[in-house]
Formats: structure tokens, C-alpha cells, sequence
């Protein structure tokens, strides 16, 4: 018999919303020759798709099977409150499926979900209207019965389908078909319509399966016609119940006229039929309201598929009973009760055809028009000496909510002996209701139009009129109140009503937003704009603000609307001694009621709160020990009544300030003042609220009714501090060892989380109504500052219900929380985790281990971010599983409440303590800053909530305001209140640590102002002879870094202890100088002692990096050398790039500059290595020589290079010297300079020698260039003076000539004749001249002058051409070699001038009167000029008359130095 008064809350839970995208749910379609349905009406009307018309959860599996999409489609799932997390993940296989069929699927029963062990299958046996049977198979894989773990649906490796068509002759025989019962997976029970029943039997294995069809009629032994049947349809089975005893299984069939048929279920022979009627018995029946008229109609408005039979195994094996059938009989007409359970006891003994009425039980009066949906009964629960007895729950949809009724029932099952005559005990017999906790009714229209304003908040900024819109959201957004789906669905309605208004585009854009609440917010009143009136112009905001709020109010209107039909309870399931109510959207539950609702409920009632103080001690005992005394529940009604009284008279009441009534004034001034601290005594305090914001707004007759109120309590402080008591204390339940192997599911969190919203909201308001009563009694009372001990009592109770009332504020603002910011967050950062930071493993051990990791999969589809405490419970704060608990769920979450330290009977302060803390932490490390910041702000200043409001405003990226929290939070470092968090911080190193800690929670978030701030302060903290940590000083150098000061970065690398930071800080450093072209600041710094290691690593950068990438370390280095004077290297260093880029082949850029980049770089070497003493002017490589240099004639150097550079272990080297250096760059010059000429000459990796190129430029009639080319690569120039001189006749024999002939081009854009007059000829001839000079020496023996010379008489052999030798290479040739100038002359046919040029070397001979006697004094080529003198007496020359007189007197003047020699031999 029950003992234990067990008053429970409805909770519940709505499923997951079905994604989209690659998340969606995996769609099956059976594959059949039936047609399937067109269009898509079908599905969606006259039930949402998703909504389920018929729903059933098998026990064994926790498999939810939900038929959807108007009864076209079934939705299998996992459903259990818990999940085992060493479960197995399957690779392949979702957890949720949806298979569409094409005929609609009868309502599902139970039984229709079944595991078979042997052929390791899950079997699925629906039947559709049209009498088809599919039976589904599913492979087990790793699933385990029994042990948490979740189904994956696969049907890849077989056929998962098998079809069955009832035949039409079966089906006539029957008349239709009813209900329906699957006894195994091979049997399937069809309920006729004539009362039979249909057997289906399937035999054989998988390739040679046949289905049999029987059709069983009912007992024809003759009978009476019911009294209440009308026609053959009454006799249709609308329910059946089995039960497998040990003389064989029997079936039961319920008709709906009330007939109850026993049935054998191998032979499918009725044993029995009865009619089920309520006794009349006043022994069993104690509260047999009304009967049902005789003329009732037998039809009922029972939806189908609703079980409305129930087999109950007896708990006795000695017992000559069996089992309890129990069977509802409805009263749909009566206006005292929605009708009866009816109780009859079974025997197995006796064959199982003797049904024995034990009684019955009539419904409430409160179920009278409502409608039955479903119903369990449930076993007692007995522990510790608790005891709840037989229960039976039964669910009711009324007025278009579901309520939930309890009810014993040890007095009709009679498995012990019971007394029934404790008039005292009526709550423990008769129906307790539990409702839905549903604050949504009183949201109407009127109550927004309060609330909303027709003028905007800002008048200085009309247009904005955001208040509206945040209003609703807040309101259709609150926590658990309404699903996803159904809030989705509305807002689709509303776009599709928006499409004539032409704003596509602003739901397209919406559309991509991360959370629904954006998108309502995006889209709703988008087509609405504020007019401007036509005569003032000012815009018309209140008719903006009315047509705004009609359509967030038609938003309201709908989603209310899909929320009731979503909440339509269509089955019932019991899940560890708790009853499921399976509505068409989510699941319902009840949990045991929280102290404060019970009183609530009672002091409510003035009619049920005798029989609660009637209630035996024992019987409140065990859940409730503070209400156990009567004195103490008549002490709490009172004060809950009298607090109710308050909180209504103020809620009724405007007020002053403009907010929606008093009682928001008065909370909403109390929240403020909590977040500044309670600056005065409390007394005084409580004495001014009374008086400004409460008192006020009583009158006198509300004073009387508050004192009549509290005389029913006998001693006010009294119930004052068990209030308080209560409050502070969890619910009672039995402990229990927490499961090691199971943790919650998203679902059972979910539940949870729906409960803790429930016993928070109960709480939050027990505990206004307990400080109202606290401060009308202060007001009441004599001087409370007299200093006695009942003053300072009394003084304690008012600080215990400030404090309370506080935390509970706090609770209920956390209960009113989504967690939609952490979609948003995750966006953006790419990821749903979040990163815990560095650091944090220390918060966590001062916190007691807090959870930081989240067991990926657990929450089974569930989207925790529609409840802060759904997240919290989801990661930071997850539940153990209680073992063998009276209600999971309620115990799981008065466990969370006490666990989150809030809320405890040792907390005497409004100011936080480190649970509280904790709990901010823990909505910050969700991923929540934002929020977390708003529960800082919700206490007053401390360490700890500072530190809170650091990280909030760290992770929304406020960082000033962080930086200031954090500078206040260290301050706890000094007196030690921090150390609770940070237990480090106690440490003599411990502001240090604190600095550090901060620092590198900046460092992880990219904050590099802060970090260096706490960083230097880290340093700055640490005590003498206390080395900082090696990460402090990665910190603080990096966030240098990032800011560009690298002067402080450099200052503090040189202060680094450690030698291996130190490097890695110098190559961090000079790298990211680099690549920020920072490389004058580079040269800036000192390096002192480091010099060696900057070099090092620039030259190993050089060498490993593309030069033609940024940064250019080549450059670099280059940079750093000439800096400092060491020209030699970066003579080097250039000149090692500009063989990096000859070397290299590359597409990036063209030919042409590459090679004006390795041209730049060996200019570069040449003028660096110019600044340098000659004997120093070289370089050393390893390798082979360069192309330029290979075969080139080396020069003898060695004296320059120092003979360590030749020792043994020297590899291989390769002398450079400046002038090898300068005929490279010459040799890449004078290519670029032809490139212009010749395209390709830089393509496909053409090699051209410096002889080839100075040729390639003589061609181009470039002599400039080639002189200065063939001068510094050491190129013969004969080719370019010939060149010339040929130019210089070309010239010469064209009269007409122009100056800017391209064939005298070159010589206007010579610097040697661009600024001389003359003809082309004279010009060239000049610039022969001139080039001549300059490089035709003694070096060169003249031979370029020869070269000219031949060219010249080569070119000019004929006589006729008119050509005359330059005056002034005569001049040169006569003074240098005249007899070979001769020689040549009459070699090549130049007599004429030959005669002239030897009579000129006669001239030019010194007289013979001045000869001296000594030898060799005059050389006279007398032989050359006897040749001279032949040659002119042959060919055409003897014949030319002024030839032959130059010849003459060239004898004459021979002779006369003939005679006068001859004078001087006589002498």
C-alpha cells in the first residue's frame, strides 16, 4: 500500500528538428510495384509532416517508431534517457531513418518493434490501410541490447524489405480491419471488424518464405446482444493485450462496444468473451462519481491506436492469480467523469478463460469531456522506507492540453492485504493531476500591447523600433517553450505569405544566416516601412508599430497553434519507472514535484489544503522532511499564500518608472542593486524597498488580507526560516550510487533540463514570496536595531532571504538562456568546440575538476542551443546517472542545482563564492562570453567575477574592458580570495603566475597589446633570485612581435636567460623583420656578441630560399654588410645572387629580367668590392667556374689570395677577382642591350660566349658597346676596327647621304661624334680615329691599326673609287712603320701614293750634311723605294704623266742623296 505522498510535474521534451544538408536524415523508399501518392498535399495535410500520427517505443531496443507525413512515412530512432559511453559507433548507418511507403500506415502498436537474437536482425512489421504487411529487417551490427547503446539503420549487405498483401477474401470475411498486434516476427494479429481476428503466420526461410492468412471469427455459442451495441461496426477490435503464461499465450481483443474476447493465440480460438462493465461495488469503488447512461453510444471519440487494454503480471508466483487485465471503459457524455478502469484477475490454472472482475476505478472529475491517451501502471517503489504503492497514470488530452493523472491502485490489485478506511490518507488513494508547466496562455495580445508601446523608446530616432521584435523573440525563444520545428515552420508560412509583397532577396540573405533567431529577426515585417505623413512629414511611427506587432502577433498566433498540435499526446511508454506520454512532436514526462510547487499547488486551493495537512507524517517524510509536521505545512501554505497575495497586488499595479507593472520595478531594483553590492545594513535596506516599492502599492484592505493570511501561521519567523531552509536544501530522494558505465543522452538532458526550468521557476517564485513576507513582516515588527538576540534573528532571516532570492534570480535568468551565441561563435571560428586555452587545466583544479571535453555523439541529434543549461548539461556540467533512483530525471537535476553551488544553507552573502565562479566559468568555456559576462554582471565586484568578466569580454573581443577586469581581479592575488580559483596564485610567485596566466590567455586569443602588458608585469612581479618561466618569455617576445616592436623585442631577447630561446628569439626576429621589410630598423640594432649568429642566419637563409621571392635575403645580408662596412662580403654576397639568378630557370618571370636582376646584382658587387684595397678585391667559391669565364685567360693572382685557401681540407674552390666580376656583368649587360634586337636571345636557355656577343653587336653597328664589352671580357677587337673602316668607305662613297640614314644612326648616338659637324664619312672617320686611340696601344702591337690599314687598301684597290687615305693615319703609319705602310701600299696597288709617301720618307730623312759618322745615324729603305719606283713603271702607272713626274722627281731626289752621301764618304 502507498505510504509516500508522491506529487508529480509534467516536463517536456521536444524531439530534434530533421536537418538539411549533408546532416539530413537518410530517405528509403520500400521498394514496391504499388503506385506511390502524387503531390505533395498528401504529406502535409491535415498534420505537419514531421508531426507523427501513431508513435510506439519498444523497451527492449529504446527504439522510437513515429508514424509521419499524415501516416505515408515511419521515422525509426533511438530514444533512451541514457546512453552507455563505451559504445560502439557504427562506420556505417544512421541512427535516425525515415522510410516512405505508398499506402497509409494503420496507427503503430506495440509489439511492432522487435529484436530477434537468433538471426542477430532488428525486425520492423507495419501494416497499411489497404491490408499490406512490410516487414523490415535491419542487421544488429555491434548493437547490444540492454546496454545503452544507440541502433544504426543499415540496409546495404541484404534485402531489407519483404511485402505481403492480406487476400481480399480474408479481408471480407472480417469486415475491415481494426487494430492490429504483432506477437513475434513471424505472427500478426489482425482486429476485425466483426469482432474476429485475423491471423497472419509467416514460415520458411529468407528464398522460400510463404505468408498463410486465417481468418478467426468470434464464439457463435448464442448471446444476448449488447445492450449498448448498435450496429456490426461496434463489434470492430479497437485494442488488444497479450500474456504468455505457463499454460500457453492468450490474446486479448476489446471491442468497441466494450467486449472483451480471450483468445488462443496458436489455435485462434475465443475462449471467452464478457462485457466490460464498472462494478457497482461501494467496497472496491471509493469514489465512483457517475455510471454511464444506459443509452450511451457505444462509438467513442478514442483516437485509434490508442491502448486501451492492459496485461499486468502478478508480482506473486504463489498467488492463484495470474495476471490483471485492465480495460477503460469511457463515459464520453458524462459531466462527472471521463470513465472507468476496469480491473479483472486472470489465473493460468484454469486454462485462462476465467476473467474475475476485481473492480474498478473512476476517473477524476477533472478528466469529465476529456480524452483518454493512453495509460501505464506502474510498480511500487520501495526504499528506505519509502513506499508509492501501485500506481496507474493515465494521460488526457483536454481543451487542448495534455494533463497527466495518477492514481493508486493497491486496493483493486489487491497483491497485499490493505485497509482503505484512513480518511487521512485521500491524497494517497484518489487522482493526483499533474499539467503541463505552460506559461504561453497568458501571452495574448493585450498582454504585448502592454508591453509595447505605440511610440518608439528613442523619440530622437524614430525608425528604430527594435524593441518589437526582440520582445517576441525573447518570447517565442524562451528555453523549452516552443520546438525548433514548430518555429520553424511558422516563419516558412510567413515567407510564403510574403511573396507577393516581392522581398526574395531579403529572405535569400537571411536564409544563410547561423541561427532561426536572426532569421526571424531578418525577416519578419521586412516588407513594412514607416511612412511619412503627407501633410507634416514626420514619420507615421505608431501605425509602423501596429502593422509590425500584427504580424509578430500572427507569428504568436501560429506557432501556438503548431505547438498545440505538436504536444497532441498520441501513445504511452514506461522508461525506467517513468511513464512516457509520446506526443506527435516530442515526449512528456512526469518528475517528482519540487517542495516549493507542492505548497504553491496547495495554496492555491483552499479546497485540497485540509487534505494536505491531514496527510500523515510518514507520508511526507521521506521526499519532503521539512513539510512532514502539520505546523510546518500550515506554517508554509500561509506564507506561500500570503507572498502570492503581495506578488499579485504588485504585478496588478503600474508602475511609476515605466516598466510593465511594479512587481518588474521592484525585481529589476533589487537586480541592480545586487550587481553593485549591498552597501548598508540590511535592515535598513529592506526597510527602505518596503517603504519606496512595495508599500505604496497596498492599501489598507491588502495589509488585513496579508495578516489573515499569515494567522494561520502560528509563528511567523519561524516559517520564515524553514522557508529559507527549504529553499537551500535539494529534494529528498533516496541516495543512490551513480553509474559508471552510462552517462545522459541529448534526450535525457533535455528532460533534465525541462525539469530544472520547472523547479526553478517554482523556487524562484517561493522565494519572492518569502522575502515580500519577510519584509511586510519587518514592517510589521517592532525596532529591528534594538540590540537583542530576536532583533539580530530576525536581522539573519532578512540577509538568508536577500541572499536566496538572489541566487534564485540568477538561476532563473540561467534558465531563460539559449546558447545560440555558440552557433555563431563556432561559426565564425570554423569549429563547434571550443579551444580550451592554456591554462585552464589550472582553473579547472581550483574548481574541482571541471569538465572542459565533450563526449562527441551523445547528445543524439539533439541541438543543445536552444537551452543555456542544455549546453552546460551537454559538456561543462554533465550528470552522473543515478542507479535505481525513484526518478532519474528530477534527481539529475536537483543534482545540478546543488552541484552548481548557488544555492546551499552556508552561503550567508550576496557576494560570490568560487561555486559561483565556477558556474561562470563553466558558461563561458560552453563557448557562451557573452553570456557569462551578463552572469558576472548579475553579483557584485570580486576577484573571482572580475576574472569572469575578463574572459567574457576577452572571448567577445572587448578588450579594454578585459584588461581592466583583469587588473581588478588581481588584486585577489594579494589578499588571497583568488586563490580558490587559481590555487597557484597562493604561491609566493603567485601575482607572477596570475600575470603569466592572463598573458597567455591574450597570447591565444591574438591580443598582443594585453599580452605584453601582463607579461612585463609577470616579470616585473617575480621575486629576486626568481627566474621567469621559458613560456612567459615566448609570450611576451612573440606579442612584440606581432605589434612591430622590435626594439623591445630585441631588448628583451638580450635579456632572455636561456641561450637556446635566445636563438630561436634572433631567428623569430630577423625573420619576421624581414618579411615586414623592416630591414633598416634591422640594421639599427646591435646585436652585441651576436653578430656571427645574425650572419649566420641570414647567409643560411640566402642560400635555402628563392631570391626571387620576398623577402630577399641576399639583399638583406647585402643591407646588413654595407651597414657596417664590411664591403668585401657584400661584394660577396651580391655577387653569389647574381649567379642565383643565371643558374635558375623559372617561369615566374621572363628571361630578360632575370637577366637584368643578375645584372644588378653583379654591379652591385663590382661597387662594393671597388671600396675595398685592391689586394682584397676578390672572392673565393666553391665549384667550377662560371660559363662566362670558362676558357678565358686567367691572370696570375695568387699573391692576392692567402695560402689557406689551397690547403687539403679545402674543398675545391674557385678564385674570383673584380675584374672577372666586371667581364660577367659586362658579358649579362651586353646581352640585355641585344635582347631589344633579339627576342629570343634570352629564350630556351641560349649560351652565347663574349666573343659571339661582341660579334652580335658589331652586326648591330653597336661599337660603342662592343669597344667597352671586348675591353672588359679581354675580346680581340680586330672584328669591330675592320667593321668600322668599312663603314667609314661605305660612307665616304655615297654623295647623297643624309644625317639620319640609318646607316650613319650609330653616329649621331655616339658620345664620340653626337656633337661633331661633318659628313657621315668625316664623322666615322673621326670616330676611327678616336677608337684607335684609345685601344690600339703597344700592348696590342698595333695591330688594330693594321687591321684598319689593310681594310682600307683592300677596300680601295680601285683607283677610280676617289677614296684618300685619312690624313691622320698616315700621319700615324708613316711615323710608326713607313717602310711597312709602303709595303702594304704597293702590295694592295697603291703606287701613286706609295711614290709620294717614300718621296715624303726622303724628306722626312735627316740631310746627309747633318749625318754624323756614326753607324746606323740615317736608314733610308732605298729598296722599297727602288720597288716603289719599278712598280711605278708597269701597269697603268707608266703611262700617267703626273705619275711619272712624281717618279722622276722621287730619282732626282734619290740621287741628290746619293751625291750627297758620297760628299760624306770623301770627307
Amino acid at each position: 500500500m502507498a505510504s509516500t505522498f508522491f506529487p508529480s510535474q509534467l516536463i517536456h521534451a521536444h524531439l530534434p528538428a530533421p536537418s538539411s544538408g549533408p546532416l539530413a536524415i537518410p530517405e528509403l523508399r520500400i521498394p514496391t510495384e504499388r503506385p506511390y501518392p502524387t503531390g505533395s498535399k498528401i504529406y502535409t495535410e491535415p498534420l505537419h509532416s514531421n508531426h507523427a500520427v501513431s508513435s510506439v517505443r519498444d523497451p527492449s531496443t529504446g527504439i522510437l517508431a513515429r508514424s509521419i507525413r499524415n501516416g505515408y512515412a515511419l521515422e525509426l530512432r533511438t530514444l533512451n534517457p541514457v546512453v552507455a559511453k563505451d559504445r560502439w559507433r557504427e562506420a556505417a548507418g544512421s541512427e535516425v531513418v525515415r522510410i516512405s511507403f505508398p499506402d497509409r500506415l494503420l496507427p503503430l502498436t506495440d509489439g511492432c518493434v522487435s529484436l530477434s537474437t537468433s538471426e542477430n536482425k532488428l525486425f520492423v512489421i507495419v501494416v497499411t490501410e489497404t491490408t499490406v504487411v512490410y516487414r523490415l529487417s535491419f542487421p544488429l551490427g555491434s548493437f547490444r541490447p540492454g546496454k545503452g547503446d544507440r541502433f544504426a539503420f543499415s540496409t546495404k549487405k541484404d534485402e531489407w524489405c519483404e511485402e505481403y498483401e492480406v487476400p481480399d477474401e480474408v479481408i471480407a470475411a472480417s469486415t475491415g480491419v481494426g487494430s492490429w498486434i504483432v506477437l513475434d516476427e513471424q505472427t500478426v494479429v489482425l482486429g476485425g471488424t466483426d469482432g474476429g481476428i485475423v491471423r497472419l503466420a509467416r514460415t520458411g526461410q529468407d528464398g522460400s518464405v510463404f505468408w498463410t492468412a486465417a481468418h478467426y471469427r468470434p464464439t457463435t455459442k448464442f448471446r444476448l446482444p449488447s445492450l449498448f451495441s448498435r450496429s456490426q461496426q461496434d463489434e470492430e477490435v479497437v485494442s488488444f493485450a497479450r500474456h504468455a503464461g505457463e499454460g500457453g499465450s492468450v490474446l486479448y481483443g476489446l471491442s468497441r462496444n466494450r467486449r472483451l474476447r480471450t483468445w488462443h493465440v496458436e489455435t485462434g480460438t475465443c475462449l471467452r468473451t464478457l462485457d466490460v462493465r464498472p462494478s457497482t461495488s461501494t467496497e472496491l469503488v471509493q469514489y465512483n462519481e457517475s455510471t454511464p447512461p444506459r443509452n450511451a453510444s457505444s462509438s467513442t471519440s478514442l483516437l485509434e491506436g490508442v491502448a486501451q487494454i492492459k496485461v499486468i503480471r502478478h508480482p506473486s508466483s504463489s498467488s492463484r492469480y495470474s495476471h490483471l487485465v485492465i480495460a477503460y471503459y469511457p463515459t464520453p457524455h458524462s459531466p462527472s467523469s471521463a470513465g472507468s478502469f476496469v480491473v479483472y484477475r486472470g489465473s493460468d490454472s484454469t486454462g485462462s478463460t476465467d476473467l474475475i472482475q476485481a473492480g474498478a476505478r473512476s476517473c477524476s472529475s477533472a478528466s469529465a469531456g476529456a480524452e483518454m491517451r493512453g495509460f501505464e501502471v506502474l510498480p511500487p517503489y520501495v526504499r528506505e522506507g519509502m513506499n508509492t504503492g501501485w500506481r496507474m497514470q493515465v494521460a488526457w488530452e483536454s481543451k487542448g492540453g495534455l494533463q497527466v493523472e495518477t492514481v493508486a491502485m493497491d486496493d483493486i490489485f489487491q497483491f497485499t492485504t490493505t485497509y482503505l478506511d484512513h480518511p487521512s490518507s485521500f491524497l494517497l488513494t484518489e487522482w493526483q493531476q499533474a499539467s503541463e508547466c505552460t506559461d504561453a496562455d497568458q501571452f495574448d495580445a493585450a498582454y504585448f500591447d502592454n508591453l509595447l508601446g505605440p511610440d518608439a523608446p528613442d523619440p530622437a530616432n524614430p525608425n528604430e523600433n527594435s524593441d518589437i521584435t526582440i520582445t517576441f523573440i525573447d518570447h517565442l525563444f524562451y528555453p523549452g517553450r516552443f520546438s525548433i520545428l514548430t518555429l520553424s515552420a511558422a516563419l516558412e508560412e510567413y515567407i510564403q505569405s510574403l511573396s507577393r509583397h516581392g522581398v526574395t532577396h531579403i529572405v535569400t540573405t537571411a536564409n544563410g544566416l547561423p541561427t532561426l533567431q536572426r532569421r526571424f529577426a531578418s525577416i519578419v515585417g521586412c516588407h513594412l516601412q514607416v511612412e511619412m505623413d503627407l501633410q507634416t512629414g514626420a514619420p507615421v511611427v505608431e501605425a509602423y508599430r501596429n502593422d509590425l506587432k500584427l504580424d509578430w502577433l500572427g507569428i504568436w498566433a501560429r506557432v501556438r497553434d503548431l505547438d498545440k498540435q505538436g504536444r497532441w499526446a498520441v501513445h504511452t511508454a514506461v522508461v525506467d519507472r517513468q511513464v512516457y506520454v509520446l506526443t506527435r512532436e516530442g515526449v512528456s514526462s512526469t518528475a517528482v514535484q519540487d517542495v516549493t510547487g507542492v505548497i504553491a499547488k496547495f495554496a492555491k486551493s483552499s479546497e485540497t489544503v485540509a487534505d494536505f495537512r491531514a496527510l500523515p507524517e510518514g507520508a511526507m517524510r521521506h521526499l519532503y522532511p521539512g513539510l512532514a509536521a502539520p505546523k510546518a505545512r500550515s506554517g508554509a501554505v500561509a506564507l506561500s499564500s500570503a507572498g502570492a497575495f503581495i506578488a499579485s497586488t504588485l504585478s496588478g499595479a503600474s508602475a511609476e518608472d515605466g516598466l510593465a507593472n511594479a512587481l518588474e520595478d521592484v525585481t529589476f531594483a533589487m537586480k541592480s542593486m545586487f550587481a553593485g553590492g549591498i552597501q548598508q545594513p540590511i535592515e535598513m535596506l529592506a526597510g527602505e524597498m518596503w517603504d519606496e516599492a512595495i508599500e505604496p502599492y497596498l492599501s489598507d484592505e491588502d495589509r488585513t488580507t496579508i495578516r489573515r493570511l499569515l494567522s494561520e501561521c502560528l509563528d511567523v519567523r519561524r516559517a520564515l526560516r524553514e522557508a529559507l531552509a527549504m529553499l537551500t536544501r535539494t529534494l529528498s530522494l533516496p541516495s543512490t550510487a551513480p553509474s559508471l558505465s552510462d552517462s545522459f543522452s541529448g534526450f535525457g538532458n533535455a528532460l533534465i533540463t525541462a525539469s530544472i526550468a520547472a523547479t526553478i521557476s517554482d523556487r524562484y517564485t517561493a522565494s519572492l514570496d518569502t522575502l515580500f513576507v519577510a519584509l511586510f513582516h519587518l514592517s510589521e515588527s517592532a525596532d529591528v536595531t534594538a540590540e537583542d538576540d530576536e532583533a539580530e534573528d530576525f536581522i539573519e532571516i532578512l540577509n538568508q532571504a536577500f541572499v536566496v532570492y538572489h541566487r534564485y534570480a540568477v538561476l532563473k535568468w540561467a534558465t531563460g538562456q539559449t546558447a545560440d551565441e555558440a552557433v555563431e561563435v563556432s561559426r565564425q571560428k570554423g569549429s563547434t568546440k571550443r579551444k580550451a586555452a592554456a591554462g585552464d587545466d589550472v582553473l579547472a583544479e581550483g574548481l574541482g575538476g571541471l569538465q572542459v571535453g565533450d563526449d562527441e555523439g551523445a547528445n543524439d541529434g539533439f541541438d543543445a542551443s536552444y537551452s543555456l543549461l542544455h549546453s552546460l548539461l551537454d559538456g561543462q556540467r554533465r550528470q552522473p546517472v543515478p542507479l535505481g533512483s525513484i526518478d532519474v530525471v528530477a534527481q539529475a537535476a536537483e543534482l545540478l542545482v546543488a552541484t552548481s553551488g548557488l544555492v546551499s544553507d552556508d552561503i550567508t552573502e550576496v557576494d560570490p563564492s568560487t561555486l559561483d565562479v565556477g558556474f561562470g566559468y563553466s558558461i563561458l568555456a560552453t563557448g557562451l562570453p557573452l553570456l557569462a559576462g551578463r552572469f558576472a554582471d548579475l553579483y557584485p565586484l570580486s576577484a573571482g567575477m572580475a576574472y569572469i568578466r575578463g574572459r567574457a569580454s576577452m572571448e567577445a573581443g572587448f578588450v579594454g574592458q578585459a584588461v581592466r577586469s583583469f587588473e581588478q581581479a588581481s588584486v585577489g592575488c594579494k589578499d588571497g580570495s583568488i586563490s580558490q580559483i587559481l590555487p597557484s596564485c597562493a604561491d609566493p610567485t603567485g601575482l607572477s603566475d596570475f600575470y603569466r596566466h592572463i598573458a597567455t590567455l591574450f597570447a591565444e586569443h591574438a591580443h598582443n597589446g594585453p599580452v605584453v602588458h601582463f607579461g612585463q608585469l609577470a616579470l616585473l612581479s617575480l621575486p629576486k633570485d626568481t627566474s621567469a618561466p621559458r613560456p612567459l618569455w615566448t609570450i611576451v617576445f612573440l606579442a612584440y612581435i606581432g605589434l612591430g616592436q622590435y626594439e623591445d623585442a630585441y631588448a628583451l631577447l638580450m635579456k632572455t636567460p636561456f641561450l637556446d630561446l635566445q636563438r630561436d628569439f634572433l631567428g623569430q626576429l630577423i625573420s619576421v623583420m624581414c618579411e615586414s621589410n623592416e630591414v633598416g630598423r634591422l640594421n639599427q640594432l646591435g646585436f652585441v656578441g651576436m653578430q656571427k649568429d645574425v650572419e649566420g642566419l641570414l647567409s643560411y637563409k640566402a642560400r635555402n630560399s628563392d631570391p626571387l621571392r620576398f623577402p630577399n635575403y641576399y639583399k638583406v645580408l647585402y643591407s646588413w654588410y654595407i651597414s657596417r662596412g664590411d664591403y668585401r662580403s657584400a661584394g660577396d654576397i651580391m655577387y653569389q645572387q647574381g649567379r642565383r639568378f643565371g643558374d635558375s630557370s623559372t617561369t615566374k618571370i621572363s628571361a630578360f629580367e632575370l637577366a637584368a636582376m643578375q645584372a644588378r646584382s653583379y654591379l652591385a658587387a663590382i661597387n662594393a668590392l671597388k671600396l675595398v684595397e685592391k689586394r682584397n678585391a676578390w672572392l673565393s667559391l666553391p665549384g667550377p667556374p662560371p660559363r662566362a669565364l670558362r676558357g678565358a685567360k686567367r691572370k696570375r693572382i695568387s699573391s692576392y689570395v692567402p695560402e689557406e685557401e689551397f690547403s687539403q681540407d679545402k674543398r675545391p674552390i674557385m678564385i674570383i677577382t673584380l675584374e672577372d666580376i666586371e667581364m660577367e656583368y659586362a658579358l649579362v649587360l651586353s646581352r640585355l642591350r641585344l635582347s631589344s634586337h633579339i627576342q629570343d636571345l634570352h629564350e630556351h636557355g641560349i649560351s652565347v660566349s663574349p666573343e659571339e656577343v661582341v660579334g652580335l653587336l658589331v652586326q648591330r653597328n653597336m661599337f660603342d658597346l662592343a669597344l667597352s664589352a671586348a675591353s672588359t671580357m679581354d675580346v680581340d677587337m680586330t672584328s669591330i676596327f675592320v667593321s668600322v673602316a668599312t663603314k667609314c668607305v661605305e660612307l665616304s662613297r655615297v654623295s647623297d647621304i643624309r644625317g639620319d640614314d640609318i646607316s650613319a644612326a650609330w653616329l649621331h648616338t655616339s658620345p664620340l661624334t653626337s656633337r661633331l659637324r661633318g659628313s657621315p664619312s668625316a664623322l666615322a672617320q673621326r670616330y676611327l680615329q678616336t677608337t684607335l686611340s684609345q685601344h690600339d696601344t703597344a700592348k696590342t702591337h698595333f695591330a688594330y691599326r693594321q687591321a684598319v690599314t689593310n681594310t682600307f687598301f683592300e677596300l680601295n684597290a680601285d683607283k677610280n673609287t676617289g677614296w684618300q687615305m685619312p690624313a691622320w693615319l698616315v700621319e700615324w703609319e708613316m711615323e710608326r712603320d713607313a717602310e711597312g705602310w709602303i709595303s702594304s701600299a704597293l702590295r694592295y696597288g697603291w703606287v701613286e701614293e706609295a711614290v709620294d709617301w717614300a718621296a715624303e720618307v726622303l724628306r722626312r730623312a735627316v740631310p746627309p750634311a747633318l749625318l754624323s759618322k756614326k753607324p746606323d745615324s740615317a736608314n733610308v729603305p732605298y729598296n722599297l723605294i727602288d720597288r716603289v719606283i719599278a712598280a711605278a713603271g708597269e701597269g697603268d702607272e707608266k703611262d700617267d704623266k703626273k705619275v711619272q713626274v712624281r717618279v722622276k722627281a722621287l730619282r732626282e731626289a734619290v740621287a741628290r742623296r746619293t751625291a750627297g752621301l758620297k760628299k760624306l764618304e770623301g770627307r
